[in-house]
């Protein structure tokens, strides 16, 4: 590396605040920041990187700070939600028409019924065969899992120990968000779900 390119890197490093400088007020903005920016649930761990290796636990005691103010703004049209062990910025729920006709969403990029059921199953039995879920639904699974594989709903988590070592798969963190759930343990039970029909 030249010397020239060297005292420009070291301009540019010494133009930022050094992060380990930010009081808690400012700390928190900069999580409020770094939120807008990302389009993806971000764990504690990973602000805390961007802040300059702080404390994880200031950082989720901050990000449910930050929680708790947007929850108190109701005019906001976004919170802030844990999903997956990540923090991510929502858009609340009454907006989604209005976000769908922005983005003229085509209703053939909407998953099929057949590949919903083939989603839930999985979800509740995970991890799971493909065998498995073809004895439950009765007929082929192939062209269901080719669609949640390719969209990254569902992936393989590893083998069973079975004549022929089928391959077992699970959700992922895709499906978390784009089912907008925290995690597992927040899908509905089978109870709950006999009640909505």
């Amino acid at each position: 590396m030249s010397e020239e390119i060297q005292e420009e890197t070291q301009d540019e490093i010494e133009e930022f605040e050094p992060v380990e400088t930010l009081g808690r007020e400012e700390s928190r903005r900069t999580l409020y920041a770094l939120l807008f920016v990302s389009d993806r649930p971000m764990s504690p761990g990973r602000f805390s990187e961007a802040l300059g290796d702080m404390d994880p636990d200031m950082v989720a005691t901050l990000l449910g700070e930050l929680r708790d103010e947007l929850d108190a703004q109701p005019l906001l049209p976004y919170l802030l939600k844990e999903i997956g062990g990540g923090y991510q910025l929502m858009t609340k729920p009454e907006f989604a028409p209005y976000i769908r006709r922005l983005f003229q969403l085509k209703k053939n990029k909407r998953l099929s019924k057949a590949v919903l059921e083939t989603l839930a199953i999985i979800a509740y039995k995970q991890p799971v065969t493909r065998a498995e879920v073809e004895s439950i639904r009765g007929v082929s699974v192939s062209h269901a899992f080719e669609q949640l594989l390719e969209k990254r709903l569902i992936k393989i988590s590893g083998v069973a120990d079975l004549p022929g070592r089928p391959k077992l798969y699970k959700t992922t963190d895709e499906f978390l968000l784009q089912f907008g759930l925290g995690g597992l343990n927040e899908l509905p039970t089978l109870d709950e779900i006999r009640d909505m029909g």
